[in-house]
């Protein structure tokens, strides 16, 4: 009776840890599945964009401001400004070199930040207010502590796609 009751557990432990290690399997390969399917939409939103940054410079080399326009020369539009990435790479007034990450705000520029211009998207003309093929969009930022004077930096401008340019912003 006892080797019957012993040959019975080893084969409930037996069939509990093979249902496990079968759920184990199944659940990582759902998630690979979806992991997947999410990278094949990213390829084919990225495939469809693209950005030139046609201009940078810096407009008042004593606070930090400069502008950069921007090219939307693939099909996909950028309908979420909050979404892209502006970065700024240069050599502040005290010879530190910074790498920035400017956050974006809609309501205007402060220390640190980036926002649309005034002129906004060019020409805004199929969906307004969103940045569509063919349409430059016109950023304005600043940095703080501000840029050095005959310094040139590096900014780059990134989408939602994961599509991005650099160009260099010289300070007078």
């Amino acid at each position: 009776m006892a080797s019957v009751l012993a040959g019975a557990l080893v084969m409930a432990t037996f069939l509990v840890t093979s249902v496990l290690m079968f759920h184990a399997f199944l659940t990582t390969s759902l998630m690979q599945s979806q992991a997947l399917r999410d990278q094949i939409q990213v390829n084919v939103a990225k495939r469809g964009s693209g950005l030139t940054i046609t201009g940078a410079a810096v407009t008042n080399p004593g606070n930090g401001d400069a502008w950069v326009h921007v090219d939307n020369t693939g099909s996909q539009s950028v309908p979420d400004f909050s979404e892209m990435d502006v970065i700024l790479q240069y050599t502040d007034t005290e010879d530190v070199l910074r790498l920035t990450y400017l956050t974006y705000n809609a309501s205007g520029v402060g220390p640190n930040q980036w926002t649309v211009s005034a002129t906004g998207v060019q020409p805004d003309t199929f969906n307004p207010g969103i940045w569509d093929s063919d349409e430059t969009l016109a950023i304005d930022l600043r940095v703080s502590p501000a840029i050095k004077s005959g310094a040139t930096g590096q900014v780059v401008v990134g989408t939602p796609w994961g599509v991005s340019d650099q160009s260099l912003v010289s300070n007078p």
